[in-house]
């Protein structure tokens, strides 16, 4: 989102409008399965959007906050009497008292669920996640379920402590919108723009003074931003899993980056089955967010991403777990099979261990019979 200064409704981009159709499918699912599965018998669902918006654009009647309540709503009414979770809490920030009294008449015309309640708060994201965990103190310790989109209007606003503070309980996961190119900005300004204070903020320690080059091109300055904050998230304690893409239009220019953490692989593996549904639109790609190369997803082809674990993994045996988890962490798929098939297609697996009493097919790669892989040494001419 553009830090330049919007009226109370203004025109959502094509890419705003992907993000929260993206939003949208995850959500469907988040509350699905958390309200049919939940931790624990009647935990109430948290759900925040920390930069809420008005609710709806000049051309597009359904701004995030919307699609958050119709998601609700959609998953009670779908799962009726297997609803096992308590009710379900929509919590809205918003700074602007002009947009949140827009909101608020629009969130008054949505017929939603009994058990889908929806407040606003009208400050900011740090005082406004301090009012709704005074009011709703469980999902920020201990095993409610809380999710917090975090879409600020530039590159500050939602300082790394305020992200660790939601990652802090074990059932909480963030979306955040991060401003690499205006964070990027900052860094070269120095002091004219305060960076030393503002980048503390966002990345919650002082690691950027030595892993930030200002002589770098700036498409690669923005994926060391970018890089550095996923590390930031990595080290908090229980965050397993940490995806970052972005999302380019059609003519290939960047719209921006999106950062997903969860303690939990089956959040990661719904939000790419979400990017998935997207992406099959033809509106956006899907792009890796490593530093120095930007390689589109293809979701249909594991070749790339196949050389790529191979070149990772050669020489070594590997468990199927930790397979598993660098799938999710550093490629466009939810589990390595795909990959490994190709892998075993090209020769390039010494031996793969199963467990007793467990057989498997040659190219299939079950996680309840494959135990470990080893993998030949060889070279499969990955790009990058």
């Amino acid at each position: 989102m553009s830090s330049k200064k919007l009226t109370t409704i203004w025109k959502a981009e094509p890419h705003t409008i992907a993000k929260i159709a993206l939003l949208s499918t995850y959500l469907k699912a988040w509350f699905s399965i958390l309200g049919t599965k939940p931790p624990q018998r009647n935990a109430a669902i948290l759900y925040v959007d920390g930069f809420a918006g008005p609710g709806e654009y000049t051309n597009h009647s359904t701004g995030s906050p919307i699609a958050a309540v119709e998601a609700a709503t959609s998953a009670l009414n779908t799962h009726g009497a297997n609803w096992k979770a308590g009710d379900i809490y929509c919590a809205f920030v918003e700074l602007d008292a002009a947009r949140v009294k827009n909101l608020q008449g629009k969130l008054s015309t949505i017929k939603t669920h009994a058990r889908v309640h929806a407040s606003t708060y009208a400050t900011t994201f740090v005082d406004g996640l301090a009012a709704i965990k005074a009011a709703r103190p469980r999902p920020f310790s201990q095993a409610d379920p809380l999710f917090v989109f975090i879409d600020p209007f530039g590159a500050t606003g939602a300082p790394f402590t305020a992200v660790a503070d939601i990652l802090r309980s074990r059932s909480s996961e963030v979306l955040i919108n991060l401003d690499a190119d205006g964070i990027a900005r900052i860094f070269h300004a120095g002091e004219d723009a305060n960076r030393d204070v503002l980048l503390a903020e966002i990345f919650g320690d002082t690691t950027w003074q030595t892993l930030l080059s200002l002589d770098a091109p700036f498409d690669v300055l923005c994926r060391q931003i970018l890089d550095l904050y996923k590390r930031r998230l990595r080290l908090l304690p229980g965050i397993g899993y940490v995806f970052a893409f972005e999302m380019r239009d059609k003519a290939a220019s960047l719209s921006y980056f999106l950062v997903f953490a969860s303690g939990h692989p089956l959040g990661l593996e719904k939000m790419k089955e979400a990017m998935r549904s997207i992406d099959q639109s033809g509106a956006h790609t899907f792009c890796d967010a490593d530093v120095g190369q930007s390689l589109l997803f293809q979701f249909d082809d594991p070749t790339e991403f196949a050389r790529r674990m191979f070149d990772r993994y050669k020489e070594k045996r590997v468990l199927y777990d930790e397979l598993r988890d660098y799938a999710l962490n550093d490629t466009p798929f939810a589990n390595p099979k795909r990959m490994l098939k190709w892998i075993e297609e090209n020769d390039l697996i010494e031996s793969v261990e199963l467990f007793p009493g467990k057989t498997r097919r040659r190219g299939t790669f079950s996680e309840d019979a494959v135990k470990a892989i080893v993998f030949r040494q060889g070279v499969t001419h990955a790009q990058g």
